[in-house]
């Protein structure tokens, strides 16, 4: 395949949708995408750090059974979130993310896995056309992918570091909604989700080098310190799906930086380093 280079992809950047709304239901923010928010069918959103009852570092709203911390508190938070989302806590089915690449299907019966049902086996990303699963993922810097395909009335839903971006976590879930509901890429609509940005991004060099043979040199990378590259995640996000057969137009970026947004956001490299540790947002699709 040839690599798109950086004028090819600031021409499909530009039909792309940008930014993201911030609502907020009973104490509880959500980030979530215009496009993806005004269909039916579909309902969807990325937590903000308030509204939990979690002890610094993971203040207040932290929902990840697997960092270090009191599971009860951690259940309670998810249940604020589902109160606050519309949605059933029995629904919920969460990745045991391993920062890789692996994409399941899920169906009703996986309703509660991760939760009051054993963990799924590991994966980042996981689909389902199945009204009855409410797909969940965990971040703290690391990007989303939301995907929807209104036509086979089906979603996707991906946790996606450097490593997941790098090895096209977000194609392999269009892939896996083509193989297992017959999905038509240009009909899908999809955003990404907050993560750390392109200007708070720093990686070393392999990994910066690794970017530029699989997406184009320079077109997700800019120069850092010696030794050092910027990163732009969401760059690279955009374009796997747009080479896996996506429309620009139907393209999110939220554009919304965890490392810049202490208010509402955890950030793993941000609070890491003065805190000792940080809590985790969610992101959530699911079919209505």
């Amino acid at each position: 395949m040839r690599m798109m280079d950086r004028y090819e992809y600031l021409s499909a950047y530009a039909k792309m949708r940008h930014g993201c709304i911030y609502e907020e239901n009973r104490g509880i923010g959500f980030f979530r995408a215009e496009q993806l928010k005004r269909m039916d069918g579909v309902e969807h959103g990325f937590t903000a750090r308030q509204g939990g009852v979690s002890p610094k570092p993971y203040d207040s709203l932290h929902l990840n059974f697997q960092k270090p911390h009191d599971l009860a508190l951690v259940r309670e938070n998810f249940s604020r979130f589902a109160d606050a989302a519309g949605i059933e806590y029995s629904s919920m089915a969460m990745v045991s993310y391993e920062h890789g690449t692996n994409v399941i299907k899920l169906d009703a019966d996986d309703a509660g896995r991760g939760f009051d049902k054993a963990p799924l086996d590991k994966c980042d990303g996981i689909v389902t056309d199945s009204p009855a699963v409410t797909l969940i993922t965990n971040h703290a810097d690391c990007g989303a992918f939301f995907i929807y395909d209104p036509v086979k009335k089906a979603v996707g839903l991906a946790h996606s570091g450097w490593k997941g971006t790098l090895g096209r976590i977000g194609a392999n879930v269009v892939r896996l909604m083509q193989r297992c509901y017959g999905s038509d890429p240009k009909d899908m609509i999809a955003s990404t989700g907050p993560a750390i940005c392109k200007n708070c991004y720093e990686v070393d060099a392999p990994i910066a080098a690794r970017f530029d043979a699989e997406f184009g040199a320079g077109v997700c990378t800019s120069p850092g310190r010696e030794g050092h590259a910027w990163l732009d995640l969401e760059a690279a996000q955009a374009i796997q799906l747009i080479e896996a057969g996506l429309k620009c137009e139907n393209i999110t970026l939220m554009e919304k930086c965890t490392f810049e947004d202490e208010e509402h956001l955890f950030s793993h490299r941000r609070d890491t380093a003065k805190l000792g540790g940080t809590g985790d947002m969610a992101a959530y699709i699911r079919i209505v």
